[in-house]
Formats: C-alpha cells, structure tokens, sequence
C-alpha cells in the first residue's frame, strides 16, 4: 500500500489496478466477449484450414498434409536435439552464484537503516507503509516512530 500525505487529514489511500474500479458486470462482459471472440476466430481458422487442405485440393496441393507432417517432425527434432545439447552441456553445473549469508546489521547498511530499526521492522506483524515527507521516504508502522529509508534520501 501506498499512501498519499501530501496533508495530515488524509486518508491511507490503497492502489487499485484500473480494472478493479470498473463495474463487475463490465468486467465479466469483457470476459465473456473475450472468449466468445477467440472461440468465433479458432473456427474461422480450421474451417478455413479444412476448406484449403482438403476441399480445395488439386494437384499442387495432394501432399500438403505430408509436408506439414515432416516439418512437424524436424522441428521437434531439432528442438529436442538442442534441449538435449544444453542438458549435456550444462547439468550439474553451479551456473548461479548464491549470495553469502547476510547479518541484520549488513542488510540495514544496504538500505540506510540502523540495527535497531532492522530489528523493528522485523517484528511487526502489519504492514509498513512507505510514505514521501520532507523530500524524504520512511517505512511508516501503525502507532510507531517512522523509520527513514536512507537509501531512497534524495540529495540536495
């Protein structure tokens, strides 16, 4: 959550995503044309696949469903070899390097906080929400001193 404090008054004002604020009904009609319009197209498709491969079949046109068929085949050939080339050449291989365990205190330093605030946020159980004051960020906690994220300072 993110909360406007332009003013001390204000209200915790949550992000929406754009479609949560449309009516529900909107939203389902969306949906609905949606996925009758996919289903009307796919037919499209195959009926026009079918009327191309096997109505309008002339003399050029006998061997098409072969066609397809050997370049069905050597695609998934050729996908399959190259799957197998990275296996082989990759399996049990540490390609990540993991990232060394880190204190409390190193983890406060990347971010400009201190050990005792770290320590604190640690132990909340609610949300800490971020809030801009004084050209400033802060992880704001309900009935709580705010906790100045120093790494987001912005600099005279």
């Amino acid at each position: 959550m993110i909360a406007n404090t332009e003013h001390k008054e204000s209200k915790w004002e949550p992000v929406f995503e754009a479609k949560e604020r449309q009516n529900f009904l909107i939203r389902v009609l969306e949906q609905l044309i949606a996925i009758c319009a996919t289903i009307v197209l796919w037919m499209f498709l195959l009926v026009t696949f079918y009327n191309k491969i096997y109505v309008e079949t002339n003399a050029s046109l006998e061997h098409v469903g072969e066609i397809l068929l050997t370049f069905f085949i050597l695609t998934i050939a050729v996908l399959g070899g190259w799957q197998f080339y990275n296996w082989f050449r990759f399996h049990n291989k540490g390609r990540r390097k993991e990232f060394k365990p880190q204190s409390l205190e190193e983890v406060g330093m990347l971010y400009g906080i201190s050990l005792g605030n770290m320590e604190r946020l640690q132990e909340i159980r609610n949300v800490a929400v971020v809030e801009f004051k004084n050209h400033r960020y802060y992880y704001c906690i309900d009935g709580q001193d705010p906790i100045e994220i120093g790494m987001l300072r912005k600099s005279n």
